[in-house]
């Protein structure tokens, strides 16, 4: 009989020590054993049932189950031999029963160790755990989740998992696992979680200045750029920031989220490029480079009336601009024929190669005519004052208005009686801001119905030079002559009046 008693200790330490144990050594787990009393088994034993508690062990280690137990049936003392043994579930022990510890997490299987709540580049972690003081038969297996609690369905049999590359999203997760047992989900006690903090973006740069592609009229400037980064943040020793491939000592204001050079910087004539360099604190880094030009130098160039003639017959002329810049490029031409510019730059000719139908000073005055010009950049820096000079004779006939309606009056008709300067020229005329009429030989105009209010009449002469039978810019009085006059109702009429002959 002591032989099949041995057996049987033999037989459990082999179940036992079948048994895989992932844990470290613990406190001890409750087993409920059936124990048969030794000292009745020769006279056909009996079973009965009692608790105790063993110590467990680390990895490979068995449980160390003494030879012989106390055991009281009818109030005799006996010894016990192991007949089966079982765990215990919380539930029939009254107290917690935790299955899963040791919840970490790496980069991979065998890569680097991640840290809960401290930011990672890495978004595809694997996450490993370990089955304490359970033989692994009892595990039917497990619920993962990710941001969300676990669900009651089983999705994952090994005590790890590896998410594929690229699974993680930028910022803050949590993973979930809980254990099955083969009949029913265990207590919540046993649920671990792990913060993962993943920052797979590079830092964010925003409105820069200089402006990308902008063009400056200034010689230096303070470089600045909006940077942020959303998850682990800038790293400050991270940043270079160069200007022409010189180092930029530059401050990076946490709290604007702005970095910037300590001082304005001198800028080159032309192109001026940045080149920036920032990291985040898991390592991700933003590159960016800029350009932008700086123009400060005035436009250069001369002008030339009629292509460089020495003499023209008309006091229309054209002006030829020849002016560069080879930054920022030529946007305004100013022209004047007294070299003040007052007035002119108000009134500026966008750039044009050539500037036609410029009106010499004095128009009906032969004589040596003087242009003067002055050129602007894209930026607003004009140029030094340019000169042309030529000779005007004039083969143009010039005009005068001989009659019309006074300065005042009543009537609503007027007539215009008008002659050149010379015979045999046309003549053409307008009223207010009406077209031109054809050309006539007529040297009157009349005109009725006129509305009240103040009119401008306008005539010029003409003359057909080279006998082409059309009359041509160059062959009409560039100064045409004018009347203005004021139709009224009486009291009007007469307060003009007066106010004429007061200030005469």
């Amino acid at each position: 009989m002591r032989q099949k008693i041995i057996a049987l200790i033999s037989l459990f330490f082999l179940i036992i020590g079948q048994a895989n144990v992932f844990a470290t050594q613990a406190s001890g787990t409750i087993y409920n054993m059936d124990v048969m009393n030794a000292g009745t088994m020769n006279g056909g034993g009996t079973f009965s049932s009692n608790n105790f508690t063993i110590p467990l062990f680390n990895l490979g280690d068995v449980f160390g189950v003494p030879s012989n137990f106390a055991s009281t049936i009818d109030g005799t003392t006996s010894d016990a031999l192991v007949g089966q043994l079982a765990l215990i579930t919380a539930e029939g022990r009254g107290g917690e029963n935790k299955l899963i510890d040791e919840l970490k997490a790496r980069t991979d299987v065998l890569g680097e160790f991640i840290a809960q709540k401290t930011w990672t580049k890495d978004d595809d972690p694997y996450f490993y755990w370990q089955v304490v003081a359970v033989p692994t038969s009892l595990v039917a297996g497990f619920s993962w989740s990710m941001d969300k609690q676990p669900d009651f369905i089983i999705n994952l049999r090994d005590q790890s998992y590896q998410f594929s590359q690229h699974s993680l999203s930028s910022g803050k997760h949590t993973f979930y696992v809980l254990p099955f047992t083969t009949e029913e989900l265990w207590d919540n006690a046993s649920q671990l979680s792990f913060e993962i903090w993943v920052d797979t973006e590079v830092p964010k740069i925003g409105s820069i200045t200089p402006t990308p592609k902008a063009t400056l009229a200034e010689k230096s400037a303070r470089i600045t750029c909006e940077l942020d980064d959303t998850d682990s943040g800038i790293d400050p020793a991270s940043i270079t920031l160069t200007l022409n491939n010189n180092p930029v000592p530059c401050e990076f204001l946490a709290e604007k989220k702005v970095l910037q050079s300590q001082q304005d910087m001198i800028l080159l004539e032309g192109i001026n490029t940045v080149f920036l360099r920032a990291c985040d604190n898991v390592g991700n880094c933003l590159t960016k480079g800029w350009e932008f030009l700086v123009d400060t130098s005035s436009p250069e160039g001369r002008i030339l009336i009629n292509n460089g003639d020495q003499i023209t017959t008309s006091a229309y002329v054209n002006v030829n601009i020849i002016a560069t810049d080879v930054i920022s490029g030529i946007k305004y031409i100013y022209l004047s024929n007294d070299g003040v510019f007052d007035t002119e730059l108000k009134t500026p000719f966008n750039y044009s190669p050539q500037i036609t139908g410029w009106l010499l000073a004095d128009p009906d005055v032969d004589g040596k005519k003087t242009v003067y010009a002055m050129f602007e950049d894209n930026l607003g820096n004009r140029s030094k004052t340019f000169t042309a000079e030529i000779n005007l004779k004039l083969r143009t006939p010039d005009t005068r208005i001989i009659s019309g309606p006074p300065p005042a009056t009543e009537g609503t008709d007027a007539k215009f009686t008008f002659e050149a300067s010379k015979p045999g020229c046309s003549f053409s005329y307008k009223l207010d801001n009406q077209g031109w009429s054809p050309w006539t030989d007529l040297q009157e105009a009349s005109f009725s119905g006129l509305a009240l209010g103040n009119h401008h009449f306008y005539v010029k002469s003409g003359y057909d030079t080279n006998g082409d039978g059309s009359i041509t810019l160059d062959e009409e009085d560039p100064t045409p002559a004018s009347w203005v006059w004021t139709v009224g109702k009486a009291e009007e009429i007469e307060r003009l009046r007066r106010t004429l002959f007061w200030r005469r």
